[in-house]
């Protein structure tokens, strides 16, 4: 499917820039199979004003390619540039068939029946718990407990169960997603807290952008700040596995959660070995994007290259997608909750797979809700 595109800025300014040193095709599989260089594939683009319209719907929006770019070539923006393009060209919606699960999934996400608010004539709310689709789809009893341990030690805290309307957004569908996240504004501001706690490295780099009002803190620095429960300590001293920590995109440059993640790990009595692909050097899982639907090729290709770079083979993960996503290429991985609120691991454990169909996901999250709303 050609699209013929009206705006060509952010083209010219890669062409007057990029020197073709193919740094960044290099480090990104979806670059790499489109062209030797950006400079080639956008010279492409201008001549004929059109472009195929998987290409910019394959970019995982990680901004990697900057990173390695002498120039600071960011073609992530100029990929979103497209998709905004041709979403307002297709009333304000992706146009790919495959992303019509992700419409689904937003439309029953933002659904009453997976949304659960605080009621505004409670008090004393100072904080919410907000975990997120993805780890609330992947374990209810993790979002509970870690709810549980919050409200133990911090008595003015509640929990909501919104989305916060990321996967929207990176389809680039602007006006679809600022009505979806008014109504995650909303059920904040009935909440009356001031503080918001979030687990999912997404919404945590998305609200505080958008919602610089309230004070937004990741998880994993609260629970390094308040220590993990008593019962967790040294909990994987006797463990003979070696773990590598596969670090959240959207926080590569947040030191402060980084090092949170490490310190919990290390309380736990967990080993872990670095890989040099961590921290800022981190790769995108391949979730990012919302790649997968349309393009499992380049999806496979950006998954398994950043399994590849980790000379171990169990996983700690701070990120219920990059948990999937690491398990899909085959690696045996874990969510640190899980570390925190399971059984000792160890390498004859067993390691929590990935659901044959999403509908164990939805019933997953409604287990949640109904799990939360007894629980407040």
């Amino acid at each position: 499917m050609k699209f013929k595109l009206k705006d060509m800025s952010l083209i010219g300014n890669v062409l007057d820039e990029c020197i073709e040193c193919k740094e960044c095709t290099e480090k990104c599989e979806m670059l790499a199979e489109y062209c030797d260089a950006p400079k080639e594939l956008l010279e492409q683009v201008k001549e004929s004003r059109e472009v195929d319209v998987i290409v910019p719907f394959s970019c995982n929006l990680c901004n990697k390619c900057e990173l390695v770019c002498s120039k600071d070539i960011n073609m992530g923006k100029v990929f979103m540039g497209m998709r905004r393009e041709i979403v307002h060209s297709n009333l304000g919606l992706s146009p790919l068939k495959g992303h019509k699960p992700i419409h689904l999934h937003q439309k029953f996400g933002f659904s009453r029946a997976f949304s659960l608010g605080v009621n505004a004539k409670r008090k004393n709310i100072k904080r919410v718990f907000l975990p997120g689709c993805s780890l609330s789809a992947y374990s209810p009893e993790l979002v509970i407990k870690t709810y549980k341990y919050l409200k133990e030690i911090l008595p003015d805290t509640s929990i909501i169960l919104q989305c916060c309307g990321k996967p929207t957004e990176s389809l680039g569908e602007e006006k679809e997603f600022k009505n979806k996240y008014k109504l995650l504004e909303d059920m904040l501001k009935e909440s009356g807290a001031e503080e918001i706690i979030t687990a999912c490295q997404s919404c945590y780099k998305l609200i505080s952008e958008k919602s610089p009002e309230y004070k937004v803190k990741s998880l994993w620095t609260v629970i390094n700040d308040l220590g993990i429960p008593q019962f967790s300590r040294n909990v994987g001293n006797d463990s003979d596995i070696t773990f590598s920590i596969h670090d959240s995109c959207p926080t590569r440059f947040d030191s402060e959660i980084q090092d949170s993640i490490r310190l919990i790990v290390n309380e736990l009595g967990y080993k872990v070995e670095e890989s040099g692909y961590s921290r800022e050097n981190t790769s995108c899982c391949g979730m990012g994007g919302m790649v997968m639907p349309v393009n499992h090729d380049v999806f496979n290709k950006v998954s398994g290259s950043v399994a590849k770079n980790f000379n171990m083979n169990y996983i700690i993960t701070y990120c219920a997608s990059c948990r999937e996503a690491m398990v899909r290429s085959g690696k045996k991985s874990v969510h640190i909750l899980d570390l925190i609120f399971g059984d000792p691991w160890r390498t004859n454990s067993k390691f929590p797979g990935i659901p044959k169909t999403s509908i164990k996901n939805w019933i997953n999250r409604f287990k949640t809700k109904l799990m939360a709303k007894k629980e407040m």
